[in-house]
């Protein structure tokens, strides 16, 4: 049953770019400059990303407990001051 629906679904995408007409779609460099801007923003985001919860990522995978300024957040010191 499931190799079936697998065969039939796999055979309407074959027949659906099989017979797809040309888009005659034209992308100016601009384009082109946007995808990549696009591409280093999420790279950069990830590095971000990472870099916020590294110490909670390293203490899951080592099994240590992380410290305590990233199980509070970057700015509890801050807020304990004020």
């Amino acid at each position: 049953m499931l190799r079936r629906r697998a065969i039939r679904i796999s055979l309407s995408l074959l027949g659906c770019t099989a017979f797809a007409a040309p888009a005659h779609a034209y992308l100016d460099p601009g384009t082109g400059s946007i995808i990549l801007q696009s591409i280093l923003a999420g790279i950069a985001v990830a590095m971000g990303v990472l870099r916020l919860y590294w110490y909670k990522l390293k203490a899951l995978f080592t099994g240590k407990s992380a410290p305590a300024e990233s199980r509070d957040g970057p700015d509890a010191d801050a807020q304990n001051k004020s």
